[in-house]
């Protein structure tokens, strides 16, 4: 069936789609599994096949329904800019200066004095310590300001997204 999303609701329906895929997986040994025989006589467990199957089935389905997703948020954030970029470009970008902020902060965290043998005490800190500062706070701010923009983007943007489960 044909549904229409929301960028944001597709994002947060793959999330929960791609939960129940992990479910399923950690089910597969306690649910595919157990006593097939006693002392060399075969136990029925005709039930248990039947459940496997119901199991094997929904779970292909749930990976359809999350490649269709997938296949249309990255469509979407494909064909459509946020300041002059697509929003994969900025999503990437996002990305990679969330990760070098996380690292600066670290820079900044990893301040330390140690007593050297023949040496003294020595500090060790950031050498432009006013620089990385800097550098937090202008990316940070950016950052938040183009995570906003996308967020309303994706709020405002629906979808047709083929499903086969109404999740």
């Amino acid at each position: 069936m044909t549904t229409q999303l929301t960028i944001q609701e597709a994002i947060f329906t793959l999330s929960n789609v791609n939960k129940e895929i992990e479910r399923l997986n950690r089910r597969l040994f306690s649910n595919f599994t157990g006593p097939i025989r006693v002392d060399g006589v075969k136990i029925t467990q005709g039930h248990k096949a039947e459940e496997n199957e119901a199991d094997l089935q929904l779970q292909q389905e749930l990976i359809q329904d999350a490649s269709h997703l997938r296949q249309a948020i990255n469509q979407a954030n494909q064909d459509n800019q946020v300041e002059g970029q697509t929003i994969s470009y900025q999503l990437e970008w996002l990305r990679h200066t969330r990760n070098l902020l996380e690292h600066l902060q670290q820079l900044l965290e990893s301040q330390s004095t140690r007593v050297e043998n023949g040496v003294g005490v020595v500090e060790y800190g950031v050498y432009n310590e006013a620089l990385v500062n800097e550098t937090i706070k202008t990316l940070t701010q950016k950052a938040n300001a183009l995570s906003a923009k996308i967020d309303l983007f994706n709020a405002q943007t629906t979808l047709s997204v083929e499903l086969i489960h109404d999740n």
